[in-house]
Parts: C-alpha cells; sequence; structure tokens
C-alpha cells in the first residue's frame, strides 16, 4: 500500500510542477512574443525602408533561406523530442495546460 502512496505523491509532483512551471512559462512566453513582434516589425519596416531608397540593398532571397535552413533543423531534432515526450507525458500534459491557460492570462 505505500508504494500506492508514494506513486501518487510522485505523480501528484509532477502534474502540480508540470502546470505551474507551463502558467509561467506561457505568461512569459505572450510578453516576450509581442516584443519580439513589435522588434521585428520596426526591424523589417526600416530595411525595406533602407532598401527602397538605395542606401542598403536586401538580399531577401539570403533571409527566407535562413528560415528554411530552421525548419530542417527543427525537423531533425523531431525524434529525439517524440522520446522525451513518451517519457514524460504527465508532465507535458499539465505544462501544455498551465502553459496555454498561462499564455492566454498574459
Amino acid at each position: 500500500m505505500s508504494w500506492l502512496v508514494n506513486a501518487l505523491i510522485g505523480m501528484g509532483i509532477q502534474v502540480s510542477a508540470g502546470f505551474i512551471v507551463g502558467f509561467l512559462a506561457g505568461y512569459a512566453a505572450k510578453k516576450i512574443a509581442k516584443i519580439v513582434a513589435v522588434v521585428l516589425g520596426v526591424f523589417i519596416l526600416v530595411l525595406m525602408f533602407l532598401n527602397y531608397y538605395g542606401i542598403i540593398m536586401v538580399r531577401w532571397e539570403k533571409i527566407i533561406g535562413l528560415g528554411e535552413a530552421a525548419l530542417k533543423w527543427i525537423e531533425a531534432q523531431g525524434t529525439s523530442v517524440a522520446t522525451f515526450v513518451l517519457m514524460n507525458v504527465p508532465m507535458i500534459a499539465t505544462f501544455t495546460a498551465g502553459f496555454i491557460t498561462g499564455f492566454r492570462k498574459g
């Protein structure tokens, strides 16, 4: 019977920690995403302005290539992430719920 109590306590800690950490991460992610969106938007507008007046020459195909390279790297890392997720389902499920809640509140 004590093994059941220990298992439930361990599961409770994992679930609680997952939700709390997820909430904090979601809240912070939304705040950071807003700042990053503004900074990137202003940066791209400045690049377009300088490119339009011939002050600089922007090679947009190189910028697009950076995004494609990042997507290929993410795709290559997918199998290790899937293994991690399967091993930590309870914490990841509550982390996701907490992240969504925190993102909405942020």
